[in-house]
């Protein structure tokens, strides 16, 4: 993977972070709308037939980018998506821009996978990039919340929980 195509909000603020301190790490693709994010992830992942990778920001931003979910899910086009949810601290105050992104996903993924810890998240997208790619290819979702704590995982890019500088 050489590419994030991404809308960011403050949940991938701490992803952003360790790419940009990351020397290897894939170049980041800014798009203004997740419709067009997504969208943008499907024709590169269909003019390289490699799979894409796809962060959108949070319930909403998963939301805008559903229907070109559906029709990556059509087209068989393998994605791999990465969105993260409202930080678990909030969560009691039932805040606008959270919702349940894997019931969201669900009809328009081959699988939705809500990872809970980030120790898991390494496995969880290494999998969603098999599935993605397995035939029928099509996207696959992973949705994580922001550790409480100091990451461990030898994938530091993917879940790092610093906060930019």
């Amino acid at each position: 993977m050489d590419r994030v195509f991404g809308n960011p909000g403050t949940t991938e603020l701490p992803f952003l972070a360790a790419l940009a301190e990351t020397a290897d790490a894939p170049a980041y693709v800014l798009g203004i709308h997740e419709g067009a994010v997504v969208s943008m992830a499907d024709g590169y992942a269909r003019a390289t037939r490699r799979p894409a990778f796809v962060s959108p920001h949070i319930a909403a931003g998963l939301a805008d980018g559903l229907i070109g979910l559906l029709n990556a899910r059509r087209s068989r086009t393998p994605l791999v998506v990465m969105a993260g949810r409202q930080d678990r601290r909030h969560l009691q105050q039932d805040p606008m821009p959270s919702g349940d992104l894997v019931a969201l996903a669900r009809p328009a993924v081959k699988a939705a996978v809500d990872v809970q810890h980030a120790r898991d998240l390494p496995l969880a997208v290494r999998r969603a990039f098999a599935l993605a790619v397995r035939p029928p290819a099509g996207p696959s979702l992973s949705r994580y919340g922001r550790p409480p704590g100091p990451c461990s995982c030898p994938c530091r890019w993917i879940c790092s929980p610093r906060t930019p500088r």
